[in-house]
């Protein structure tokens, strides 16, 4: 079985890498890609498997019938036993690199009691991941308040990821209830909406900034982003009505700018603009998921599968292999950094 050198790659920085200071995000980054890629080639090798198992029932009815076909019998059978042998390799290779990424989490402390988020997680180790804080703090679902997807960009400090969604494997339904969208759903592992209320209790502590990244899975580990200055999230008495201001950079469009001050909605609880304005469909119906709508393509990143386009929707996104929407999206958070004043002779005197 042959390994790609990102593979070889991962594999050093899991097993050689014992430096305190190491940085183990790329390892774990490179891994996390592979297994989106064998997942992928496992999805692609089932199809083609459920296609020759057909012709070969096919030819064998055939055959039962009187009819000579065998020489294309003896050829599909050449094409599944290789099939076959592809599959119990791809499914190898996927059970490699998940040892690869549990010997890489086993270097890591997610349990952090004396910090109490994200931002504060010490910047030389650099490993993206599940986290607890402080003391278990659940919501009716069980969902814990101070267990949280820390997300560490090339710099800075780590940011805490709001929503996670990607279609590499079995993807998560994320048309859900009001109920579900405040309380949050989902493996925070791979998928997930960390909760309206989870995110507004964050949010009002501080001045924080939105990060989102986008990727068309062909560009992984590299992705489009854009960094909104300003981002807050009302109560739910006021429908979680979303803030964002202030600067905006980054390598996508700015898809929010027409969503300030906008309240949230979801298909059971909807105020969406274009709706009680009558000039619209109600966009979580037509559309799908929870998200601040003020218009049904204006953005969403929680839409629906194979409704009308493209899950996750960014106005003017451009994928880099000509598909309709990303394949992936990541909404996170964290305080925003205020520079320092220089300290001048006279402030020291």
């Amino acid at each position: 079985m042959r390994l790609p050198v990102v593979f070889l790659m991962a594999w050093s920085c899991a097993f050689f890498g014992q430096s305190h200071e190491i940085n183990l995000d790329p390892g774990l980054d490179l891994i996390k890609t592979l297994l989106d890629k064998q997942a992928q080639s496992l999805r692609e090798l089932e199809t083609n498997l459920n296609r020759v198992l057909s012709k070969v029932l096919f030819l064998t009815e055939l055959s039962a019938g009187g009819r000579n076909c065998s020489s294309s019998g003896v050829d599909l059978q050449d094409r599944l036993d290789k099939l076959l042998l592809k599959l119990q390799q791809e499914e190898s290779s996927i059970a490699i690199l998940r040892r690869l990424e549990d010997s890489l989490n086993s270097k890591v402390d997610f349990s952090q009691p004396d910090k109490s988020d994200c931002h504060e997680l010490d910047e030389k180790q650099r490993v993206s991941g599940v986290y607890r804080f402080l003391e278990p703090d659940l919501n009716k679902l069980q969902r814990d308040f101070n267990e949280r997807y820390c997300f560490f960009a090339r710099e800075g400090p780590a940011w805490t990821v709001i929503q996670q969604r990607g279609f590499s494997d079995t993807p998560e339904d994320f048309q859900r209830s009001w109920n579900e969208y405040r309380a949050g759903f989902g493996n925070m592992v791979r998928r997930f909406w960390f909760g309206n209320e989870f995110t507004h209790k964050i949010l009002y502590r501080d001045d924080y900034e939105l990060g989102v990244e986008l990727t068309d899975g062909d560009k992984q580990p590299n992705s489009d982003w854009a960094e909104y200055s300003t981002f807050r999230l009302d109560s739910e008495a006021y429908n979680y009505q979303l803030t964002v201001d202030g600067g905006f950079r980054g390598s996508l469009p700015d898809a929010l700018e027409l969503l300030n001050q906008v309240d949230f909605s979801t298909d059971d609880r909807w105020s969406d603009l274009s709706a009680t304005s009558g000039a619209g469909d109600i966009c979580s119906e037509s559309y799908g998921g929870g998200w601040w709508f003020n218009g049904c393509t204006q953005s969403n990143l929680n839409g629906h599968q194979d409704v009308h386009q493209a899950a996750i929707i960014w106005p003017g996104w451009v994928s880099g292999i000509g598909q309709p929407g990303p394949r992936s999206s990541r909404m996170m958070v964290r305080p925003v950094v205020r520079a320092t004043a220089p300290t001048t002779d006279k402030d020291e005197d």
